[in-house]
């Protein structure tokens, strides 16, 4: 790759400069004036607001670079989605907002410090149809409280905060880019998804992640509703890989038919801040993620039909 073909790539206007947010009022104007997106008018009797998890207790197996991927292809088809980071090291925060502190955060919802009315806390990415809920340190604040007092306060709040989004009929998606850990914010969401997202790689480290993650969500028991699939990432044509593949579909476990393989777009992607559909549209991962969007959507629209 040649040194001046990238660095004109890097997107320097960061939606998350404050002059650059539009106000509360104009983002419930955008929202009321959208109504219902296709899928939900699609469906019959109207569909319920879908809450996904991107979760591995391995770092590095992709898990931002998928949530910020599927929210961007799913918004892209006309739904309406909000991301949410769970992830004090908020990349996924950085990746749409660039180094500029956000107005209001994930800290401010499961802290009390907002109330659950969605306008007021949700800010535009810039994308059409994807707004962000941000993260910031202050979220390890509360994984100290939690030593202390529990994690309920945290989990109610953003219980409450999704409750709030559903009766408004506010989204489609709900994105959650969760930390490699188990911490107030990850617990809050995983107990409140429909489906939770594994990304991993075929590597045994990244699978010994995903089955203590699984052990995890498991010992939660009738709290938590998601069902789990694992997502096998960072794929390449080795034979270790297609053997490594092969044992994770043949282990039990629910793993998408598609695989997301090893890219260097993915990489500069994220130095750009850009979606590969915007950076790497024509790359392969690129047109993994959009696969594997429509595969999910099949699924689970499909059966909100009925």
């Amino acid at each position: 790759m040649r040194d001046d073909t990238f660095p004109s790539k890097i997107n320097t206007s960061s939606v998350g400069c404050a002059d650059t947010f539009p106000s509360r009022g104009r983002l419930l104007e955008r929202r009321a004036g959208e109504g219902a997106g296709p899928y939900k008018a699609n469906a019959k009797g109207g569909a319920k607001l879908k809450t996904i998890s991107i979760a591995n207790f391995k770092g590095g197996t992709g898990k931002t670079v998928t949530a910020c991927n599927m929210a961007t292809e799913l918004a892209d088809m006309g739904r309406r989605v909000l991301l949410i980071d769970a992830d004090p090291q908020h990349n996924a925060s950085t990746f749409f907002g660039g180094d500029c502190a956000w107005p209001t955060t994930l800290t401010d919802v499961l802290e009390g410090l907002s109330e659950p009315y969605w306008p007021d806390i949700v800010c535009p990415t810039g994308r059409e149809g994807l707004d962000m809920l941000a993260a910031d340190m202050g979220l390890l604040r509360l994984d100290l409280a939690a030593i202390v007092n529990g994690s309920g306060e945290a989990l109610r709040r953003f219980t409450d905060f999704l409750d709030t989004l559903r009766a408004d009929d506010a989204y489609d998606y709900v994105i959650v880019d969760c930390p490699p850990s188990f911490t107030a914010a990850s617990v809050a969401a995983l107990v409140n998804s429909d489906d939770v997202i594994l990304p991993t790689r075929v590597d045994a480290f990244s699978r010994a992640g995903v089955e203590e993650l699984l052990d995890q969500l498991r010992g939660l028991g009738r709290t938590t509703k998601a069902s789990f699939r694992v997502l096998i990432t960072m794929a390449d044509r080795t034979n270790l890989c297609r053997q490594g593949a092969t044992a994770l579909r043949s282990s039990g476990l629910n793993v998408f038919g598609i695989e997301i393989r090893e890219c260097v777009k993915v990489g500069e992607s994220t130095y750009a801040r850009q979606p590969l559909a915007d950076y790497a549209p024509k790359s392969t991962a690129a047109a993994d993620y959009r696969a594997l969007v429509r595969e999910y959507t099949a699924e689970v629209e499909d059966c909100d039909k009925f």
